[in-house]
């Protein structure tokens, strides 16, 4: 409130903005009049009228009609009868469709490289003036160009390529001041993310690499098989045996051993059999220093999209180190067969107030309430606002590049259900222009963030959104019990009420006439899993919820729900270490917790030598056959068919793809009682080929009429 003495009144004003670009709204106490107060627009006056007045209770809400549109870049003041002049802000007028249909731009941001100049591109409709910082290498502050403005918002400088490997920064004046920003675009940036680089990234990494890798094969996406590390976590424990702890570098290491003389690193996960391997966050983030590597953090507190972070680099201070780590890294994962998802955390900044976007176009990039307060639907005191179409475009314009210039293969999304619908889909159809086979998948959670329901991007409307991939929840609790209440069982621990979910889950969770319930129109669409980074690892949170058991028995239930989720229909999903029975220590969110905590101990793939070795098959076993990869809701429903069984049990048979696969019928028993189950079969030529502790893609037993299903196990027969 502006609270002014005069002689002749005491002038009361709440708030003056736009609402439109010819409309001011005015919030005040004294009671105005047409003439009482005047409009000037960069010191020159200009015509209004008052087109509405309403009083409610004491506040009286003038509308102002201005005689020609605004342009948002200049100074419009309201000169109030004591001569004190009020600036009129823009608040709310860059959250609306008028907004950015007179400003969507779609030219060049960033840096553009040419022969002998680069092209320094910035969007900012609310820039009064930008500037271009140079600095040499110690920071210190070496000259200045001003850019020239452009059309739709945009800004443009020209330096001369005599300027690449310089450290630089904006300098922005808003109607808030004057701030130096790193430029969001950035794709290079200085030790913990201080100044962006002018370094031609696209260069750098054709010299280095001139002949780059083609993806791995993928067929179609139930072909897939997600493993998520975190790249310090991995290698971070002397067990891993890496030369290159907790760096790029070590996640390619080849002939990495645990103390047992196991393998580790890459040659385990070629061993296991993953297709994918998804990393915790890459881009740059701020809470961990990049030189010393502390304190620990996951990395889902990001500052800069397009640039790398250096916790990983074998030195953080070379912007260029970082980079080319980590195409090599990609390279190396190529070359051995495995595709690389990258986690994209984009549904929030780690400080609003101090981000790039908020002070080049304030309150653009960020989600508000009706009530004008920040939407906070992440948990983390922010929301992107990806409806707007600078946001939207930032965000199709990070994955590209990514996909384009690094050639990374799927894309998970933290945090989904806080973007929209048509922003998916933008993403899902700019990928296809470079690989449709980029997979894309992420958290469809049904989040607080005020977007209508029909366009959240949220597990629900999942239809709405062809060939995007959700984390299933549902059947991961189903199979565990709630991941919000340590102590509550799943089907595989005990809790019999889970049986329908987890049936629905074994199918993709699709339709399937009298038999499943459906969520997804195609089991493409499920993302199975039983543990990620997030909350309690499987091992723990059985743990939790079982302390009257041995460990014997509960890692029989760890194998068996793993076992239930790299047999169903969709896409299977491991976090590191949980086909070995990883813990945290009972920590739930450990993504600040020491490398105590968070690190893969590998001596446990040592002592759980056999569960790895079981699980591995399981895996060679859905690689193998078909019937295992459906990914049609169609092609479930034909082949896929369950058999009635006592609870506890669930059986089902699932019929071969193609007529030259050599398992054309396949039984399937998952028995989660105490009791071992017989089963008789139709004619004595059936083939065992999972049962126990066994698990075999060529037979453990032949010609059989019967088999046996033991407690907390899976047999698998067929003919």
């Amino acid at each position: 409130m502006i609270n002014n003495e005069s002689e002749t009144q005491q002038v009361r004003l709440y708030s003056v903005e736009f609402v439109t670009f010819q409309t001011i709204l005015m919030e005040t106490e004294t009671p105005f009049g047409q003439g009482e107060f005047s409009l000037v627009c960069d010191g020159e006056p200009m015509d209004y009228s008052i087109e509405n007045r309403e009083d409610m209770d004491g506040t009286i809400k003038l509308t102002l009609l201005l005689d020609r549109a605004v342009e948002l870049e200049r100074c419009y003041e309201i000169i109030l009868p004591d001569q004190e002049r009020v600036r009129v802000l823009p608040n709310r007028i860059v959250q609306t469709a008028g907004f950015d249909r007179k400003y969507s731009y779609e030219g060049p941001l960033g840096a553009v490289y040419e022969t002998d100049m680069i092209s320094l591109y910035v969007w900012s409709p609310l820039a009064e003036r930008l500037e271009c910082i140079r600095y040499d290498q110690d920071g210190v502050e070496r000259d200045s160009r001003d850019f020239e403005r452009q059309e739709r918002g945009a800004y443009l400088l020209v330096v001369p390529r005599s300027w690449e490997n310089s450290l630089y920064r904006y300098r922005v004046t808003t109607y808030q001041g004057t701030e130096e920003v790193v430029d969001p675009y950035a794709k290079a940036v200085s030790v913990n993310g201080q100044f962006a680089v002018l370094l031609d990234v696209e260069q750098e990494i054709n010299r280095q690499f001139p002949h780059r890798q083609k993806r791995p094969l993928l067929i179609k996406p139930t072909d897939a098989i997600l493993y998520e590390a975190h790249i310090r976590d991995f290698t971070i424990d002397p067990s891993s045996g890496s030369h290159y702890p907790g760096q790029y570098l070590g996640m390619t290491e080849t002939g990495t051993v645990s103390p047992e003389g196991r393998s580790t690193g890459i040659d385990y996960l070629l061993d296991l059999g993953v297709t994918h391997l998804q990393l915790l966050p890459v881009h740059l983030f701020t809470t961990t220093e990049e030189v010393s590597h502390l304190p620990y953090n996951w990395g889902y507190d990001p500052v800069q999209w397009f640039s790398l972070t250096g916790c990983y680099a074998s030195d953080p201070i070379d912007p260029k180190v970082r980079i080319l780590e980590y195409v090599g890294m990609i390279e190396r994962l190529h070359a051995a067969g495995i595709r690389v998802t990258f986690d994209v955390v984009m549904n929030h900044v780690y400080i609003r107030e101090r981000s790039a976007l908020e002070y080049l176009v304030p309150g653009y990039y960020f989600r508000y309430e009706m009530d004008g307060t920040l939407a906070n639907g992440t948990g983390v005191g922010n929301d992107t606002a990806s409806e707007r179409f600078m946001m939207r475009r930032m965000i199709v314009d990070c994955l590209t590049y990514f996909a384009d210039i690094f050639h990374v293969d799927a894309f998970r999304f933290d945090l989904m259900g806080i973007h929209d619908v048509e922003t998916m889909n933008h993403v899902r159809s700019a990928l296809d222009h470079i690989d449709p086979t980029i997979l894309v998948y992420g958290e469809g959670w049904d989040l607080a963030t005020p977007l209508p329901q029909r366009q959240k991007a949220i597990s629900s409307v999942a239809s709405q959104m062809p060939r995007i991939g959700h984390f299933n929840d549902v059947f991961r609790d189903a199979l565990k019990g709630s991941t919000f209440n340590e102590t509550d069982c799943g089907f595989v621990s005990g809790n019999g009420w889970w049986e329908g979910e987890v049936r629905n889950g074994m199918a993709g969770s699709i339709t399937l006439d009298g038999q499943t319930t459906g969520r997804f129109p195609e089991p493409t669409y499920s993302i199975n899993y039983v543990e990620a980074h997030d909350n309690h690892t499987l091992y723990d949170k059985l743990t939790l919820a079982r302390p009257d058991l041995d460990e014997t028995t509960r890692l029989q239930m760890s194998r068996l729900a793993q076992t239930i989720i790299f047999l169903s229909a969709g896409i299977p999903f491991l976090h590191a270490g949980q086909e070995f029975g990883r813990t945290k220590q009972g920590v739930e969110n450990s993504y600040n917790a020491p490398d105590a905590i968070n690190r893969v101990d590998w001596t446990l793939r040592d002592r759980q030598a056999q569960m790895v070795e079981y699980l591995k098959n399981i895996l060679q076993i859905r690689r193998m056959h078909g019937g295992f990869r459906l990914h049609r809701a169609n092609q479930v429903q034909e082949l896929m068919h369950f058999l009635p069984m006592q609870p506890g049990v669930i059986a089902y048979e699932v019929g071969a793809v193609h007529s030259y696969d050599a398992w054309q019928r396949t039984l399937v028993v998952h028995n989660v009682t105490s009791e071992k189950i017989d089963i008789a079969l139709d004619h004595p030529k059936w083939n065992v080929h999972v049962y126990g502790n066994e698990a075999s893609i060529t037979p453990i037993e032949k010609g059989v009429s019967q088999i046996t299903v033991l407690p907390l196990s899976t047999t698998i027969a067929t003919c």
